[in-house]
């Protein structure tokens, strides 16, 4: 029976590597915006100047809706690559823009519904901060930036030199994506290797100053509803390989194989000897 639900677990698990087809990228203002991946890489202490900055944006061929529907789906992961197909290029680009800096590259996720002020973010926060509902619905500000990668297929980079609003570090001019704008404290984008938790926001009520809604997207193992381990919930993660990988962990903690029990009872009564020996009993 043990071994016959490590199976299902497993078989739970699916890992997709996907490389969908691109089209024009689907924005938030119609209520259910693409997943995008933005990759960037800021060279100096400004990301607008110096001729050292880059952006590049991938459609994750998943919509809003799509993602939301795998929030609490037991098992289910999910992975891009981004060296190959319609994504080879714009990634090629960004990493040899950055040359020997490529450890420097930054990722995030996103996802927009601006009517229902709804929307998806990495963010490699265990608990997210004070966001208001006013500042949630400020992040439809972010669609200028989709707006100007609409028509490159799905998979582009640009520098603060490039279209208006093409670049991550200038949308409207100067604002940085990595915050939403400025809508949020929490840096969306982190550096490859790390693992971001994803949040699913929502506007509390119509009240500009009440808190907006901020849930961990995924699994909660211990049903407390608190990111309380780095297994709990769901993460993003990416290489230097350009591999870009989704995992929501399983609904139960995995059951000790014969061997572990064996080992954790001989490490007990082992205790229970000394222990003996050590009050004369």
């Amino acid at each position: 029976m043990k071994n016959f639900k490590l199976k299902a677990v497993a078989a739970a698990a699916i890992l997709v590597v996907s490389a969908p087809a691109l089209a024009v990228i689907q924005g938030g203002d119609t209520g259910n915006g693409e997943l995008l991946l933005n990759v960037r890489y800021y060279g100096g202490t400004s990301a607008t100047s110096g001729g050292d900055d880059m952006s590049a944006l991938f459609d994750l061929g998943m919509t809003l809706n799509d993602m939301v529907a795998k929030n609490g789906q037991a098992g289910y992961s999910k992975s891009w690559d981004l060296s190959t197909g319609a994504y080879g290029t714009a990634w090629d680009q960004i990493k040899s823009f950055a040359g020997p800096n490529a450890s420097q590259l930054e990722f995030s996720v996103i996802a927009l519904d601006n009517p229902g002020h709804r929307y998806l973010t990495t963010g490699a926060v265990d608990t997210y901060p004070s966001l208001g509902n006013a500042n949630l619905k400020g992040f439809q500000n972010m669609e200028a930036y989709i707006i100007a990668n609409q028509a490159t297929n799905g998979a582009s980079t640009a520098t603060p030199t490039d279209a208006p609003n093409s670049f991550f570090g200038a949308i409207n001019g100067f604002g940085q994506g990595d915050t939403w704008l400025t809508k949020t404290t929490v840096d969306t984008t982190q550096p490859l290797g790390a693992e971001q938790h994803f949040w699913f926001l929502t506007t509390s009520s119509n009240a500009s100053l009440a808190q907006a809604n901020k849930t961990a997207f995924g699994v909660d193992l211990d049903g407390d509803g608190k990111v309380n381990a780095p297994n709990e919930f769901a993460n993003f993660k990416m290489t230097d390989t350009g591999a870009l990988t989704f995992a929501n962990p399983s609904s139960v903690y995995p059951i000790p194989e014969a061997d572990t029990w064996a080992m954790l009872l001989a490490g007990l009564s082992l205790l229970g000897v000394m222990v003996r020996r050590r009050t004369g009993v």
